[in-house]
């Protein structure tokens, strides 16, 4: 039986006081949205526009070297949705595939961004998607990671989510508690054996730390109640790059994605985990240059 009440308003209830920390290294500031205030890092310029998130724990660290190598050709505006990092959710945000995409074009329309590639990754590949259904205009391309189709995302959920997540309230509650636990131990998993994780870890501890957030159970329930919706895309060219050492994604076709993306060229990294924008950044930035030259 599926529930259909959404627990997200623990996660608007515990930031709702909170208070991220006002300073920041690297240019990273944050802005007002309809769905909170969101920490954001703009390259600016007058280059094609490309728009990146972390995927969670990851926060806008994580992708300071990623960031650089795609600065040379691209402005970049990487920010962290609601929920992760210093990104707080408040009342409007529920992490369904439709609010995050709003959200997106929200984000464009306060930076003056007529159109962008997405760089997005995981299940933040459907917001992508999702903001390619609704505001084709606003999307020239999808340049994805390890996304895979929704029916088999809730599959993945189901093997490499701790249950008690996925319930309403008690998982937000319980999500409080051990995000820092989490944070960790996810690492262990989603990148390959021979990886050092140290840095990844202490980039996303130092986070939690200081105030930030990782709300794995609202993303997951947001998951589980957008599974019947309409995501299809035809005519927007996509990208996927898969890290084929992902053991949270041992059992995940990559292919599943042209459910969504029925014309999506599929490229696999044999040596990544979960992270290959991140664990083979140069090899990700050749590819989208060669896919998206300079215009």
């Amino acid at each position: 039986m599926q529930i259909n009440m959404k627990g997200s308003f623990i996660d608007n209830i515990r930031f709702r006081f909170k208070k991220a920390p006002t300073i920041w290294e690297l240019g990273i500031y944050m802005i007002s949205t309809d769905y909170g205030r969101i920490r954001i890092l703009d390259t600016k310029g007058d280059k094609p526009i490309l728009i990146n998130v972390p995927d969670g724990p990851n926060v806008i660290e994580h992708q300071e070297h990623l960031i650089t190598k795609l600065s040379k050709t691209f402005r970049v505006i990487c920010f962290e949705f609601p929920g992760i990092g210093f990104s707080y959710p408040n009342s409007k945000y529920d992490y369904s595939f439709e609010k995050s995409a709003k959200l997106i074009v929200n984000i464009m329309d306060i930076l003056k961004v007529p159109k962008a590639i997405l760089s997005f990754s995981c299940s933040n590949g459907f917001y992508a998607i999702k903001t390619a259904q609704m505001f084709p205009e606003r999307v020239t391309h999808l340049f994805l990671s390890q996304t895979a189709s929704v029916s088999s995302m809730i599959r993945w959920k189901d093997h490499a989510i701790p249950s008690v997540l996925t319930y309403p309230i008690i998982g937000q509650v319980v999500n409080s508690f051990i995000e820092k636990k989490l944070a960790k131990v996810w690492y262990n998993y989603a990148l390959p054996k021979t990886t050092d994780k140290s840095l990844y870890q202490q980039k996303a501890q130092n986070a939690l730390q200081s105030g930030g957030c990782f709300c794995l159970s609202g993303l997951v329930q947001g998951l589980s109640h957008d599974i019947n919706s309409s995501l299809e895309v035809l005519d927007i060219s996509s990208t996927l790059i898969w890290g084929s050492k992902d053991y949270t994604h041992r059992k995940t076709e990559s292919n599943s994605i042209v459910a969504h993306l029925p014309n999506c060229e599929i490229i696999e990294f044999k040596n990544c985990g979960h992270f290959p924008e991140l664990e083979d950044t140069n090899n990700y930035v050749k590819l989208l240059n060669e896919r998206l030259p300079p215009f």
